[in-house]
Protein backbone atom coordinates (compact mmCIF):
# COMPACT_ATOMS: atom_id res chain seq x y z
CA UNK A 1 0.00 0.00 0.00
CA UNK A 2 2.90 2.38 1.07
CA UNK A 3 4.13 2.01 -2.89
CA UNK A 4 0.74 2.35 -4.11
CA UNK A 5 0.78 5.74 -2.14
CA UNK A 6 4.65 6.79 -3.49
CA UNK A 7 3.37 6.00 -6.74
CA UNK A 8 0.56 8.22 -6.95
CA UNK A 9 2.74 11.08 -4.98
CA UNK A 10 5.12 11.21 -7.50
CA UNK A 11 2.35 11.02 -10.05
CA UNK A 12 0.92 13.86 -8.98
CA UNK A 13 3.97 16.07 -8.59
CA UNK A 14 4.72 15.31 -12.16
CA UNK A 15 1.59 16.05 -13.43
CA UNK A 16 1.97 19.46 -11.11
CA UNK A 17 5.28 20.31 -12.96
CA UNK A 18 3.95 19.89 -15.94
CA UNK A 19 1.10 22.00 -15.40
CA UNK A 20 3.44 24.65 -14.45
CA UNK A 21 5.69 24.21 -17.43
CA UNK A 22 2.72 24.72 -19.86
CA UNK A 23 1.42 27.69 -18.14
CA UNK A 24 5.46 29.06 -18.48
CA UNK A 25 5.33 27.74 -22.37
CA UNK A 26 5.87 30.19 -24.88
CA UNK A 27 2.62 31.60 -27.15
CA UNK A 28 1.52 28.67 -29.97
CA UNK A 29 3.61 29.01 -32.73
CA UNK A 30 0.86 30.39 -34.74
CA UNK A 31 -0.06 33.48 -32.86
CA UNK A 32 -1.04 36.37 -34.71
CA UNK A 33 0.65 39.57 -34.61
CA UNK A 34 -0.24 42.50 -32.64
CA UNK A 35 -2.59 44.63 -34.96
CA UNK A 36 0.09 47.56 -35.32
CA UNK A 37 2.20 49.06 -37.53
CA UNK A 38 5.40 47.20 -39.25
CA UNK A 39 7.75 47.10 -42.21
CA UNK A 40 7.33 43.52 -43.51
CA UNK A 41 10.69 42.34 -44.48
CA UNK A 42 11.95 39.36 -46.70
CA UNK A 43 13.87 36.04 -45.36
CA UNK A 44 15.99 35.59 -48.34
CA UNK A 45 16.09 39.09 -49.81
CA UNK A 46 16.52 41.06 -46.25
CA UNK A 47 14.47 43.51 -48.25
CA UNK A 48 11.33 45.36 -47.86
CA UNK A 49 7.75 45.50 -48.80
CA UNK A 50 6.71 48.46 -51.19
CA UNK A 51 4.65 49.37 -53.89
CA UNK A 52 7.05 49.98 -56.95
CA UNK A 53 9.03 53.32 -56.75
CA UNK A 54 6.58 54.57 -54.07
CA UNK A 55 3.94 55.25 -56.61
CA UNK A 56 0.35 55.91 -55.49
CA UNK A 57 -1.25 54.19 -58.73
CA UNK A 58 -3.32 51.19 -58.74
CA UNK A 59 -1.88 48.38 -60.33
CA UNK A 60 1.40 49.48 -59.16
CA UNK A 61 3.19 46.55 -58.58
CA UNK A 62 4.79 45.56 -55.13
CA UNK A 63 8.04 45.03 -54.79
CA UNK A 64 11.45 44.50 -52.46
CA UNK A 65 13.62 47.60 -51.51
CA UNK A 66 16.65 48.10 -49.00
CA UNK A 67 15.31 48.95 -45.34
CA UNK A 68 14.72 52.85 -44.54
CA UNK A 69 12.52 54.64 -41.92
CA UNK A 70 9.64 55.63 -44.63
CA UNK A 71 6.28 55.59 -44.80
CA UNK A 72 5.81 53.51 -48.06
CA UNK A 73 7.85 50.48 -46.54
CA UNK A 74 5.68 50.80 -43.66
CA UNK A 75 2.05 48.72 -43.31
CA UNK A 76 -0.96 48.64 -40.60
CA UNK A 77 -2.20 45.88 -39.74
CA UNK A 78 -6.29 46.41 -38.91
CA UNK A 79 -7.89 42.98 -38.15
CA UNK A 80 -10.08 41.49 -40.67
CA UNK A 81 -10.65 38.07 -38.65
CA UNK A 82 -8.63 35.65 -36.93
CA UNK A 83 -5.05 35.86 -37.29
CA UNK A 84 -6.26 38.12 -40.52
CA UNK A 85 -5.22 41.75 -41.76
CA UNK A 86 -6.26 44.03 -44.19
CA UNK A 87 -2.43 45.59 -44.71
CA UNK A 88 -2.74 49.72 -45.27
CA UNK A 89 0.82 51.17 -46.49
CA UNK A 90 0.85 54.74 -44.77
CA UNK A 91 2.26 56.45 -47.17
CA UNK A 92 -0.01 55.50 -50.20
CA UNK A 93 -3.02 54.45 -47.71
CA UNK A 94 -3.83 51.18 -50.22
CA UNK A 95 -3.36 47.69 -50.17
CA UNK A 96 -2.35 44.75 -52.15
CA UNK A 97 -3.57 41.67 -53.60
CA UNK A 98 -2.83 39.42 -56.56
CA UNK A 99 -3.71 40.91 -59.86
CA UNK A 100 -6.55 38.89 -61.67
CA UNK A 101 -5.37 35.90 -63.93
CA UNK A 102 -1.73 36.17 -62.67
CA UNK A 103 0.09 35.16 -59.13
CA UNK A 104 1.41 39.27 -59.30
CA UNK A 105 0.95 41.60 -56.21
CA UNK A 106 -0.24 44.37 -57.15
CA UNK A 107 -1.74 47.54 -55.30
CA UNK A 108 -5.22 48.28 -54.85
CA UNK A 109 -7.35 50.77 -53.05
CA UNK A 110 -8.67 49.82 -49.63
CA UNK A 111 -12.11 49.30 -49.45
CA UNK A 112 -14.09 51.36 -46.79
CA UNK A 113 -16.76 48.42 -45.96
CA UNK A 114 -15.82 45.77 -44.18
CA UNK A 115 -14.97 42.14 -46.10
CA UNK A 116 -14.48 43.93 -48.94
CA UNK A 117 -10.81 44.54 -49.35
CA UNK A 118 -8.01 41.79 -49.49
CA UNK A 119 -7.04 40.02 -46.04
CA UNK A 120 -3.85 38.19 -45.45
CA UNK A 121 -3.61 35.18 -43.03
CA UNK A 122 -0.34 35.55 -40.58
CA UNK A 123 0.67 32.61 -39.33
CA UNK A 124 3.74 32.62 -36.76
CA UNK A 125 6.21 29.49 -37.64
CA UNK A 126 8.28 28.54 -34.61
CA UNK A 127 11.91 30.05 -36.01
CA UNK A 128 9.41 33.30 -35.22
CA UNK A 129 8.90 34.40 -38.64
CA UNK A 130 5.39 34.56 -40.33
CA UNK A 131 4.06 32.48 -43.50
CA UNK A 132 1.48 35.79 -44.94
CA UNK A 133 -1.50 33.95 -46.80
CA UNK A 134 -3.83 35.31 -49.08
CA UNK A 135 -6.98 34.60 -46.90
CA UNK A 136 -9.00 33.43 -49.71
CA UNK A 137 -6.84 31.39 -52.18
CA UNK A 138 -4.43 30.65 -49.30
CA UNK A 139 -1.79 30.87 -51.93
CA UNK A 140 1.78 32.58 -49.83
CA UNK A 141 3.39 35.86 -50.25
CA UNK A 142 6.51 35.25 -52.27
CA UNK A 143 9.61 37.40 -53.51
CA UNK A 144 10.64 36.26 -56.77
CA UNK A 145 13.79 37.58 -58.49
CA UNK A 146 13.87 36.74 -62.49
CA UNK A 147 16.87 35.46 -63.25
CA UNK A 148 19.31 38.23 -64.60
CA UNK A 149 16.80 40.81 -62.90
CA UNK A 150 17.62 43.36 -60.28
CA UNK A 151 14.23 43.63 -58.99
CA UNK A 152 12.54 41.38 -56.60
CA UNK A 153 8.93 41.02 -56.72
CA UNK A 154 5.91 39.69 -55.13
CA UNK A 155 3.87 37.14 -55.73
CA UNK A 156 1.37 34.31 -54.75
CA UNK A 157 2.28 30.79 -54.81
CA UNK A 158 1.55 27.65 -53.12
CA UNK A 159 3.19 27.70 -49.65
CA UNK A 160 7.27 25.48 -50.19
CA UNK A 161 8.44 26.46 -46.94
CA UNK A 162 11.34 28.43 -48.59
CA UNK A 163 13.21 31.81 -47.69
CA UNK A 164 10.95 33.81 -50.06
CA UNK A 165 7.74 32.98 -48.26
CA UNK A 166 8.83 33.50 -45.00
CA UNK A 167 8.83 36.84 -43.42
CA UNK A 168 10.00 39.31 -40.38
CA UNK A 169 7.70 41.73 -38.59
CA UNK A 170 9.66 44.69 -37.91
CA UNK A 171 7.61 47.39 -35.85
CA UNK A 172 7.48 50.67 -36.61
CA UNK A 173 6.92 53.79 -34.70
CA UNK A 174 4.78 55.73 -37.29
CA UNK A 175 6.36 59.09 -35.79
CA UNK A 176 9.74 58.15 -36.61
CA UNK A 177 9.22 57.62 -40.14
CA UNK A 178 9.89 59.97 -43.16
CA UNK A 179 8.89 60.35 -46.91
Amino acid sequence: MKKLNLLLAVLALGLGNLRALAADAPAKSNQAPEATTYQIRNVKHQDLLRPRDANNANGTPIVLYSAQPWKCMTWRLQPAGDATFQLKNLFTAKTFCAATNTTAVQQVPLAKERGVSPAWRFIKLADGTYEITDSKSGQALTAVKEQGGYEVKIEVAPWQNSDEQKWQLEKMDPQQLTM
